[in-house]
């Protein structure tokens, strides 16, 4: 199989900043240099393309070509190469400018993939008009590592499929050959919904992990010891989760912390200890009461702004409802890009 890989990796961030070797193992170049390294020993043909050779020191940069690896500093070099197109890229807008330079030149029924830099379903609009007219041969995917590439952590990869409302932004082919090639790399291959993957993927699957301990635990509660309807259970989960989220959008995270106040959350969600088990809310009770001096400061001189509080998803049927047609669609995919850019 022919890939492509678009960044080697900031190598100085990885060995020197995270102290990646000493806390997690492996060995450099670690990130998108790792990757092409593990594709070519899987028999893969590789480019990678990196227009900083400064990233890495020459004996990293030796490490990725004795493993195989082409090394090119020109995108459009890599773009008529792969069949497969990893985007290990800078956050933001310059994943989106490679992307765009790509596109029109990769090889029919390519696939495009993310890491963390984007979400599949922001870099599926950004590219919308060429996926819906010159280049409808196209797939959009990911191929996350979800963790840095080179540790031992790095065990799988996260791979995008059918959003929740069933929208394809790859064929079914386009995902099978994503997945064989993770596979080939000795990796397990996770296929998720698109919409869903830079949650259970990026940096941010922190804040997902524990609030899903946290939904799981109420939910274990409320129903095996409360004797709560499953409804009203839910509602509650969807209040809290929904709250939270608007104010962080309308507010960041310090004007979210003014507003819930933590001395009185921690009383109030202390009356839910019921059980022993329940040992992520004593975490985060723990967490509550001994808050970072310089964080209080901040939520002090934060302000609350204006937050109108909804259910989503009610929302979007109001709106499909009401307005219908392209403005809804419009409307809804407007508010989706900025719930998934970074």
């Amino acid at each position: 199989m022919k890939v492509s890989v678009y960044g080697a990796g900031n190598q100085n961030l990885y060995i020197n900043k995270l102290n990646l070797p000493e806390k997690f193992g492996g060995e450099p170049p670690y990130g998108g240099s790792r990757m092409a390294i593990e594709f070519a020993k899987a028999g893969h043909d590789v480019v990678l393309a990196e227009p900083n050779k400064d990233i890495m020191s020459d004996d990293l940069w030796k490490k990725v070509e004795d493993a195989g690896v082409k090394v090119v500093s020109d995108d459009l070099e890599a773009a008529k190469h792969g069949e497969i197109h990893i985007l290990f890229t800078p956050f933001g807008k310059a994943t989106f400018r490679i992307a765009k330079t790509i596109i029109e030149h990769v090889p029919e029924n390519a696939v495009i993939c993310n890491t963390c830099t984007v979400s599949p379903v922001v870099l599926y609009y950004s590219l919308e008009p060429i996926l819906r007219t010159k280049r409808k041969d196209v797939g959009i995917s990911s191929m996350h590592p979800a963790a840095v590439p080179g540790t031992p952590q790095h065990g799988h990869y996260v791979i995008s499929g059918k959003t929740t409302e069933g929208k394809e932004l790859a064929t079914e082919e386009q995902i099978k050959k994503v997945v064989e090639l993770a596979e080939s790399a000795g990796k397990k291959a996770y296929v998720v919904p698109a919409d869903v993957s830079s949650v259970v993927a990026d940096m941010g699957s922190l804040v997902t992990a524990v609030a899903l301990s946290g939904v799981l635990d109420y939910y274990t509660i409320g129903r095996k010891i409360i004797n709560a309807p499953k409804r009203m259970i839910e509602q509650q989960v969807i209040m809290t989760l929904q709250t939270m989220a608007s104010l962080v959008e309308t507010s960041g995270v310090e004007g979210m912390v003014k507003a819930v106040n933590p001395e009185l959350l921690v009383r109030s969600a202390s009356s839910m200890k019921l059980s022993d088990k329940q040992k992520d809310l004593e975490a985060a009770l723990e967490i509550l009461q001994n808050l970072d001096e310089t964080l209080k400061k901040e939520v002090e001189k934060a302000e609350i702004k204006p937050t109108t509080l909804v259910a989503a998803q009610s929302l979007v049927k109001e709106i499909k409802t009401l307005i219908g047609g392209a403005a809804a669609e419009g409307a809804i995919k407007r508010s989706a890009r900025k719930l998934f850019e970074h």
